[in-house]
Parts: structure tokens; C-alpha cells; sequence
């Protein structure tokens, strides 16, 4: 009887397996991708970056958001 049910659920069971095959396939593959191609690039950047090869003329002070009372056309019109 239980041999019975066993051999029953084997091709479902086979099917399950086969899909969660596929599926840790593709995450291993889009994975590995990301490794490979993307990542680099990005460490690249970032060492071009800080060296001063990128964006080299622009100053963190244009860069950074200013105060309201910075910004152009901003009145001041009480302080405590």
C-alpha cells in the first residue's frame, strides 16, 4: 500500500524538483552575471572616482544642498 503511493507521487515530486531546478539555475545565472559584468564596473568607477579621473572639476560645495537661507531669491526677514 505504501509502495503504492510512493510510485503515485513520484512524477509529481520529479516535476518539483525540476522546477526548483530551473528556478536556482536562473538565480545562479543572473547572479553570476551581476558578478561578472556589473560589479566590476562599478569597482572601476569608483576607484576612476576617487582618484580624481571623474567629475575632477566639480566642487562638493555646488554639489551639496544648500540652507534656505543660502538658496537664491530667499529673503531673510526675522532671525532670533
Amino acid at each position: 500500500m505504501i509502495t503504492i503511493l510512493y510510485i503515485g507521487f513520484w512524477p509529481f515530486a520529479k516535476f518539483v524538483g525540476f522546477v526548483l531546478f530551473l528556478i536556482i539555475a536562473s538565480m545562479a545565472f543572473w547572479c553570476l552575471t551581476f558578478l561578472l559584468s556589473i560589479l566590476p564596473y562599478w569597482l572601476t568607477f569608483g576607484i576612476a572616482e576617487n582618484s580624481g579621473k571623474i567629475n575632477a572639476d566639480v566642487k562638493p560645495d555646488d554639489v551639496r544642498r544648500k540652507i534656505l537661507t543660502e538658496q537664491e531669491g530667499v529673503e531673510l526677514v526675522y532671525t532670533k
